[in-house]
Parts: structure tokens; C-alpha cells; sequence
């Protein structure tokens, strides 16, 4: 009899092990973490967050706002986030570097070249020997030299001035300190309600290079909740491209911090469904990285993108 209680008694500690589990020890639910900058190419990504799209898909979201990148790469970098918005020349540097961060899609952004309102700058060609603000060995600066390019100028041929801060580009642009800037939507809506002059952009040049990248070891583990993000991600795009921008603008200008005063001139992109980047703007953006000795790896298309998640 005592061996039946016993028995009994171990079968009961058992079956309440078993509903504790069910009832609330499971493994905590997973959360992706998404690190964005405060730019247009981010915007789907805040709608589904806002929409409720990410919970709809089943997979839990923290979508953590950065003010530089310098920031979002230490926390990516640090194993804080899983996926950024960002380009290819940083994710070129990432692997450069020794950490394994992979593009899943291209995303959707304008970067657009601007003559200052009293520079007497009409077209791309009058820039010859000028001083154009941008940061150097950066999307900024591969975008600039692009489009000198394709007006037949040699990028040797203007002074390109160190201005990393965009709000400080944007300023020194308007105080007539530079002749001319490269920047990005928002802030180039900004300067041209201001009086600046478009020259160029990468929506006329089609060599946007602006993506979406997770790391290597977040697609491996999480590649079923990572598919989750973007089908999400395409349920906001859905909603941009056909609901009003009133019904959302604000909250965008809000949660993506953009500078007051900029509702008047915000214009935001035509967004796509997520897909895999332009091979031949990839291995453009390689070669230039090469050229100017930024990177020793020859990297080609399948190093750095992955296709697995958006099949």
C-alpha cells in the first residue's frame, strides 16, 4: 500500500509539472528588436507597429529609435537588435568588420542633391570647383559622386566639405556656408520650401541603396518570426499606399521625430512590398567601396543578401 502512494504521489508531481509549464513557465515569447533612424526609409515599419500588424502576425516587435548610426550599429553590434534600417555600404563595413549582417530586401528612401537659393547653381554641371557638404566614405558621398558621374563630372573636380550632422548640412546649406548639399527626405522637403534648388536624386538615377538588414544569427534562429516582420512590413506598405497621408502624418512626424515645420514639406516615397535589392547597384556600391580602398573583401551579390526569408 505504501509503495502505491508512493507511486501515486510522483505521477500527481508529474501531471501539476506538466500544467505549470502550460500555464505560465513556458520559454518567454521572443521579441524582434528593429533599429531605425529618423528617416523616411523607416516608415512602413512604424505604421505596422502602430496598425498592430506585427501582433496580428503573431511575433512581438520593439521597433528602438536611434538619433545617429553610430548608435543603432554599436547597439546592433552589442546583440541589442536583430534588424536595422539601413544601406549597403554600412552593412559592406559591418562584414568588414567582422560581424555578419545580411540584407533581406531594399527599402524605400530619396537622397537628393541641392544648390543653395543665392548660389547661382541651375544644374549638376555648375558644380565644378564648389563646395559640396555630405559625409564622407558614406551612402552620402557614393550618391554624390554618382550623379556628378552621370552629368559627366569627375568627382575630383568639387570640394566635398565634412559635415556629418544632417541638421548642420541643412543649416550651413541655408546660411550660404556650402554652395550646395546632399541630403536626405525629410530634411531635403525642408530646404527646398526654404529655396533650395533640386539638381538630382536617386528616384531619377534609380540607384537607391538604402536596405533592410538582420544579422546572421537572428535569420538562423528567428527566420519564421523574421518572415512574420515582413509580412507585416507589406501590410503597411498596403496602407500607405492607399490611405491619405492625414490619417498618419503626424504620428510619422512624432514617432519619427522630424524637425518642426516639417508637415508642409514632408514628402514620402512610393513604398514597395519587400524585395531583394538591385544586383547591379549592389556590386556598383562594392566596387566604388574598393576603389576607394574602404574595404579589401570582393564581396559579391550572395555574400551579403539573403533569400531565404522573403521566398
Amino acid at each position: 500500500m505504501k509503495k502505491v502512494v508512493v507511486g501515486l504521489f510522483i505521477i500527481s508531481c508529474l501531471i501539476l509539472a506538466g500544467c505549470s509549464q502550460q500555464n505560465g513557465a513556458a520559454a518567454p515569447e521572443k521579441t524582434i528588436n528593429i533599429g531605425v533612424m529618423p528617416d523616411v526609409e523607416s516608415v512602413p515599419f512604424v505604421i505596422a507597429d502602430k496598425n498592430g500588424y506585427f501582433e496580428k502576425e503573431g511575433v512581438k516587435v520593439n521597433i528602438e529609435h536611434f538619433k545617429s548610426a553610430r548608435d543603432r550599429d554599436s547597439a546592433l553590434q552589442s546583440g541589442k537588435l536583430d534588424g536595422v534600417v539601413s544601406d549597403f555600404l554600412a552593412i559592406a563595413f559591418a562584414n568588414e568588420g567582422g560581424f555578419n549582417l545580411k540584407i533581406i530586401s531594399k527599402s524605400n528612401g530619396n537622397i537628393k542633391l541641392l544648390a543653395g537659393k543665392d548660389s547661382n547653381i541651375n544644374a549638376v554641371y555648375d558644380l565644378k570647383g564648389k563646395k559640396i557638404g555630405m559625409s564622407l566614405n558614406t551612402v552620402m558621398e557614393y550618391t554624390t559622386d554618382k550623379m556628378l558621374q552621370a552629368n559627366n563630372i569627375n568627382p575630383d573636380d568639387i570640394d566635398k566639405v565634412a559635415i556629418p550632422q544632417l541638421p548642420t548640412r541643412l543649416e550651413m546649406l541655408q546660411n550660404g556656408k556650402i554652395d550646395a548639399a546632399i541630403l536626405p527626405d525629410p530634411l531635403a522637403g525642408l530646404a527646398v520650401i526654404n529655396g533650395a534648388r533640386v539638381l538630382s536624386s536617386t528616384d531619377e538615377l534609380t540607384n537607391n541603396s538604402v536596405a533592410i538588414a538582420f544579422t546572421e544569427k537572428s535569420i538562423q534562429e528567428n527566420s519564421q518570426e523574421i518572415k512574420a516582420v515582413f509580412t507585416a512590413y507589406n501590410k503597411a506598405v498596403n496602407y500607405l499606399q492607399n490611405e491619405p497621408a492625414e490619417s498618419y502624418i503626424d504620428y510619422i512626424i512624432e514617432e519619427q521625430g522630424f524637425p518642426v515645420g516639417i508637415k508642409e514639406s514632408i514628402i514620402l516615397p512610393h513604398y514597395d512590398n519587400a524585395k531583394l535589392p538591385d544586383e547591379n547597384v549592389f556590386l556598383d556600391v562594392i566596387q566604388w567601396l574598393k576603389g576607394k580602398n574602404l574595404i579589401k573583401a570582393n564581396y559579391e551579390y550572395r555574400d551579403l543578401v539573403d533569400d531565404t526569408i522573403l521566398r
